[in-house]
């Protein structure tokens, strides 16, 4: 399966050390991951909520993952929620025998994003490509208006 995934470029690798060190919706903190979508589109909106609509970023860019689809545990919206809230310990219990979480967006709710467990046992992803994104003024002057 490829994901897809839209961040500035220094921060363009799999080690999910941002997620390990703040947590995030699927993962707390302690628990290295990496989100991703199923499509750009999809990742340009989730970078776009919550870039400052002031100033348009330079130094993004969309990076292709590549990993096994038979890993990839398909979660519902209900088992979800919480999960940022778990302990780093209790997520390992519960969450660490897919490497891959499938998770519905907020955002758009009938497409998909891909949170990546690097520490996870049987994790396998590669970076297939990256590419520098520019965004499109439009979605700024749309965004701020």
């Amino acid at each position: 399966m490829t994901s897809y995934r839209v961040v500035r470029r220094k921060y363009a690798d799999l080690s999910g050390d941002g997620a390990r060190l703040y947590g995030g919706r699927c993962n707390p903190p302690g628990i290295a991951a990496v989100y991703s979508s199923e499509n750009i589109a999809l990742a340009v909106l989730e970078v776009l909520v919550h870039v400052d609509k002031a100033e348009m970023p330079s130094d993004y860019v969309v990076m292709a993952i590549r990993f096994a689809g038979r890993r990839v545990r398909r979660g519902r919206r209900a088992e979800l929620s919480g999960l940022g809230q778990l302990t780093a310990g209790r997520f390992r219990e519960s969450h660490f025998h897919q490497p891959v979480l499938r998770v519905p967006s907020v955002i758009v709710p009938r497409e998909y994003n891909y949170v990546l467990l690097p520490d996870a046992q049987g994790f396998e992803a590669e970076v297939a490509w990256i590419e520098p994104l520019d965004f499109d003024r439009r979605l700024f002057s749309f965004l701020a208006g």
